[in-house]
């Protein structure tokens, strides 16, 4: 019975101890400094009896401390006795006073350290961008940010603020991620001046971390699917902004708030997002945006390699937004004369408070103060121009009795396309092609994604359709056999896409890539070869595909193009979606004798202005250079002489009328 008394007043002390020390670092100090004193007292009442008898009580208790503090006394002492005590209290000080000490002290550091390395704290800044969120975008992300400098300062310049701060919020924050940040080649040693901040966007606690109610912008790309099912990307993302809208509305004083980008796969919740969040808002529906531009590539082959330009590599030609308030009254034709180095797309005009895009327009259309002009450049530095550079002369336009514009033959009949692999992208791919309503689909859907949860997905969609049919075939295309049963040879078009339900991008890609080959060898002895089609989502997997015979769009680099250009610009969203739909304005590639040209010499501006009669906006040339490869020239230099063949195409921007095209 004693026994058990005895261990439980030992467990109970104990238990009081550990409550006590996890308090913090303060606490085991005190209780250190408690220690020391009660072994002072301890040491200083034991040499009382034989200590001098001058001594009062407090000087033994300081000759006590000295030796429990200072090894340096041990020889000083007098008496077996004394000896005894100052050796029992030097060894005791050594053990208690700086074992313990420096315990403690290297504890609290490395619990520092480590809370710094996981990016706790609480940032403190000012128009800064955020990047909410590490998906398979956000360093790509990082790398455009970064790469447009000159863009990038004249959105900064708008804010009041000098040089970039980019800060991260992540799930994770770890070496890995910052060593993947470096590795990036537009980014190398500058991936030290991104601010990394562990935590979870929809936590308001979180946001808190990143200042999100001072930044200039706010990036939110679409979280990984894989493995989600109720908590999906685009509840997160909805999430986010409520958490962010309801951070900015907490805090007092607060006039603005931040412009947000946000990212959501599917484009019926565009307005639930838009519903989420009350301050300046550009919401990118990254599926339908994917969809659009896979299916206008299964009407242009090669089209692919123009999207793949302007959307992926901010080194190569991009879209930007012009102010252009001198250019007041000069027409189209007169601003054309002030950029060699650059391609008008349009303008864009506000008309009853929303921004219209007038893209591929007649040329004599005169420029108005508070209109804003699209161009395809290759550098910002190409598009700077000044007042004293724009034509006040009458320059001769296009000439009123224009020539007929090229039909695009190709928005009728039948077309067959094989699917390999399953995606959240094909739900949204049958939509738009429904939407080509003159043109009838034929799809055949082949993944080893069961029958059921497919049809699920798409059954809805196929209600509201009436011109695409849907073939569901359970089997792995990786496996050579149940390819060849498909024949892949009586298809118009084979698309590939990426699993989505492989956590990591390089598995997903090795299946689609594997599943190439096989297709390339029973492809070989055909006679008929489809336009294939593949999407990636792992970008590394650029380099490996450069000699594929097949086109390819690499969805991360697009997309987080796209989500960089748009948070520096707001205007180019607008752009985009006038680009991507269905109708109006569209990049197209056209034959030589659609505008009557023939095999030859020409400067690319004579070809522009040839093309100009027809009504069409010339942008470049997709030559085949003789050794199976294709050459994009892209906004070459205006006298640079174009070797053009009868099997070259010419990538232009035209203007789809609804009566020859496909109608809502």
């Amino acid at each position: 019975m004693v026994n058990k008394i005895k261990r439980r007043i030992v467990e109970r002390f104990n238990f009081f101890l550990e409550r006590q020390f996890i308090k913090g670092t303060h606490v085991q100090l005190l209780f250190v400094i408690a220690l020391i004193g009660v072994l002072s007292i301890v040491g200083g009442l034991m040499v009382m009896p034989v200590d001098e008898p001058s001594n009062s009580p407090g000087d033994t208790l300081w000759w006590a401390f000295l030796r429990l503090t200072d090894p340096g006394y041990l020889g000083d002492d007098e008496g077996t006795w004394m000896r005894i005590v100052s050796t029992f209290l030097t060894i005791a000080g050594n053990v208690v006073f700086i074992g313990s000490l420096v315990a403690i002290i290297t504890t609290w550091l490395n619990r520092k350290i480590r809370s710094l390395e996981q990016g706790l704290t609480k940032v403190s800044a000012r128009n800064h961008i955020i990047i909410l969120g590490w998906t398979n975008r956000t360093v790509h992300i990082a790398a455009e940010l970064f790469q447009s400098s000159k863009r990038v300062k004249k959105f900064l310049k708008r804010h009041g603020a000098r040089a970039l701060k980019l800060i991260v919020l992540s799930d994770d924050v770890s070496p890995a991620r910052l060593q993947e940040l470096k590795d990036h080649p537009r980014l190398g040693k500058r991936a030290g001046e991104i601010i990394l901040r562990s935590g979870e966007s929809i936590d308001r606690e979180h946001l808190q971390r990143v200042d999100s109610r001072h930044a200039s912008a706010i990036i939110i790309p679409s979280p990984s699917i894989a493995g989600k099912e109720l908590i999906t990307p685009d509840v997160e993302t909805i999430k986010t902004l409520l958490s962010l809208n309801a951070e900015m509305d907490s805090q007092n004083g607060i006039d603005t708030k931040p412009y947000v980008v946000a990212e959501i796969l599917d484009q019926n919740k565009v307005k639930a997002a838009q519903r989420a969040y009350s301050g300046p808002l550009e919401v990118i529906p990254s599926d339908a945006i994917l969809s659009r531009l896979i299916a206008q590539n299964i009407h242009h082959n090669g089209l692919s390699a123009v999207f793949n330009e302007m959307l992926s590599h901010s080194q190569n030609n991009n879209l930007y937004i012009l102010d252009l308030p001198d250019a007041d009254g000069n027409t189209l034709i007169q601003l054309k004369q002030a950029f060699s180095k650059a391609i008008i797309l349009g303008i864009l005009r506000e008309e009853n408070g929303e921004l219209i895009p007038f893209l591929n327009p007649d040329f004599n259309m005169v420029f108005r103060k508070s209109d804003k002009l699209v161009v395809l450049a290759r550098k910002l530095k190409d598009v700077d121009i000044t007042a004293g550079s724009i034509s006040k002369k009458s320059v001769a336009g296009i000439p009123e009795n224009k020539k007929k514009r090229p039909r695009t033959g190709k928005y009728n009949g039948l077309s067959n396309i094989l699917v390999l692999g399953w995606n959240h992208h094909i739900p949204a791919l049958i939509k738009e092609l429904g939407t080509y309503t003159r043109e009838t689909f034929q799809l055949t859907l082949a993944s080893v994604r069961p029958l059921e949860s497919r049809k699920k997905e798409i059954d809805y969609i196929l209600k509201e359709t009436k011109n695409v049919e849907c073939r569901h075939e359970f089997l792995d295309y990786i496996r050579e056999s149940e390819m060849r049963s498909l024949n892949p040879h009586k298809y118009d078009h084979i698309l590939m896409v990426s699993s989505d339900r492989l956590l990591a991008g390089e598995e997903a890609d090795a299946r689609t890539i594997v599943g190439y080959t096989l297709l390339e060898e029973i492809l070989k002895s055909a006679e008929k070869r489809p336009q294939i089609v593949m999407e990636l989502v792992d970008p590394g997997n650029e380099l490996l595909i450069r000699n594929f015979r097949s086109e390819s769009i690499i969805s991360p680099l697009i997309l987080s193009n796209l989500l960089a250009t748009i948070a520096m610009r707001r205007e180019l969203h607008v752009v985009y979606n006038e680009l991507f739909t269905v109708n109006g304005a569209e990049i197209i590639l056209r034959n030589l004798d659609d505008y009557e040209l023939n095999p030859g010499l020409m400067t690319f501006e004579d070809l522009e202005n040839h093309i100009a009669e027809y009504q069409d906006t010339a942008l470049g040339l997709y030559c085949n250079t003789g050794d199976g490869k294709i050459d994009l020239q892209l906004n070459p230099s205006r006298t640079e002489k174009l070797n053009l063949q009868n099997q070259d195409r010419l990538v232009v921007l035209s203007t789809i009328d609804s009566d020859e095209g496909d109608g809502n």
